[in-house]
């Protein structure tokens, strides 16, 4: 994996260019010729467009590189990653179990943690190796060119935090959500991982059911559930033999930090405490609709949430939709502002109008809907298809957040 000048201001310089064209535009070319390796090139050019939106800060660093397609994919959004170094103290060692590319072992790093990053694969060590040379962390990163499970069975030293992402496809392409099914198989090595570390963090399938976490998940702490502007990417299990389970918090960042945070207990008395109901006859006499992110809608929570915001009525039973005339800015989801209640002659009439469609518990999916009234996904406004009451409606909205 040579890393030559010449490649990366070919890169740099067809960074928008299509790949395939390029191809055949350089055909026929030796590496002699170019004084560099084409496929490898063109590899850059195209692993750069798609994770231009994840990583703009490392990829701000010229001479950054990628060992495959694949690790763009998978790799992690450097704003979830920060987040990942902000759970551990600046002074900590800590032992990555599954590297990959690295975007998290040099985010722990870049505050001063000591990492110890295990990877199988040469390709993506020796990628890691001049990544963390760019971005200027080699001296607090020792990468290890092993089976992780092999390394924690006869390494003698002792760390403060383990940390893994196993990965979730299998042989085939098929994605996993289990742990069990996951490799490393983390489960199954918890009492070496335990042996070496009192902690250990584990970033697992966002599809994982939290309670088979709580059932099945020995010594567990805390499960933080991470979203990216409302889209829930991940669940991340907090392992510490010396501390109790302490509840589930749902984080939500975007590029600029931490939008909002919900806790809560998580545990079976809470998660089915009832919850004030809408006693007014029509949706559109509240000003404000309220929508949980993916993160808070995956808890269930919704005594928690309701106690953290009293003025907040529940639409319907099995509706995770709330109204309230009481603004609160920094509840964990969208804040729309009601504009109407529209009738089946008001919603015909937006006959080709741009309006975002969101369906909730209503008999009709977002795309009938958007089919039933000739309508485009689209412009400022919302339209929220959901039951109230026990009875489907529709309500137009503005976004106030």
């Amino acid at each position: 994996m040579e890393v030559s000048e010449k490649m990366m201001e070919f890169v740099s310089e067809h960074a928008n260019a299509d790949v395939n064209a390029l191809r055949l535009k350089y055909s026929g070319k030796k590496e002699s010729q170019l004084g560099f390796n084409l496929e490898f090139a063109l590899l850059q050019i195209e692993a750069r467009k798609k994770a231009s939106k994840k990583l703009p800060e490392f990829l701000s660093h010229a001479n950054f590189i990628f060992p495959t397609l694949l690790s763009a994919e998978q790799a992690s959004n450097e704003v979830v990653a920060k987040f990942h170094a902000s759970l551990v103290e600046y002074s900590n060692s800590l032992l990555d179990l599954t590297a990959g590319l690295g975007i998290d072992d040099m985010s722990f790093a870049e505050i001063g943690v000591h990492v110890t990053a295990c990877e199988i694969d040469t390709q993506k060590c020796n990628a890691l190796s001049h990544n963390a040379k760019i971005i200027g962390v080699a001296d607090r990163i020792r990468i290890i060119n092993s089976d992780s499970i092999d390394f924690i069975k006869n390494v003698s030293n002792k760390y403060d935090v383990v940390y893994a992402d196993p990965a979730r496809r299998n042989s085939y392409g098929k994605k996993l959500h289990a742990l069990s099914d996951c490799q490393p198989d983390i489960l199954a090595s918890m009492s070496e991982i335990l042996s070496i570390a009192p902690r250990l963090l584990v970033k697992s399938s966002p599809l994982l059911d939290l309670t088979q976490i709580c059932n099945t998940v020995k010594d567990l702490n805390h499960i933080y559930i991470v979203c990216f502007k409302g889209e829930c990417k991940e669940v991340l299990i907090d392992i510490n033999k010396d501390l109790k389970f302490d509840g589930v918090t749902v984080i939500d960042l975007d590029h600029n930090g931490e939008i909002s945070r919900f806790f809560t207990e998580f545990n079976t008395s809470n998660n089915h405490l009832s919850v004030t109901l809408c006693d007014r006859i029509k949706p559109s006499e509240y000003l404000y609709l309220y929508e949980p992110n993916a993160g808070v809608m995956k808890t269930g929570a919704w005594s928690s949430l309701t106690s953290k915001y009293p003025a907040l009525s529940k639409a319907d039973p099995n509706t995770h939709i709330f109204l309230s005339d009481v603004f609160y800015g920094d509840f964990p989801g969208r804040i729309m502002q009601i504009i109407s209640e529209p009738d089946k002659k008001e919603l015909k009439s937006l006959k080709g109008e741009k309006i975002n469609i969101i369906s909730r518990n209503h008999p009709l999916s977002a795309p009938q809907v958007s089919k039933k009234y000739s309508l485009t996904s689209g412009g400022e406004r919302y339209l929220y298809a959901f039951r109230y009451r026990k009875n489907p409606t529709f309500i137009i909205s503005e976004s106030l957040k």
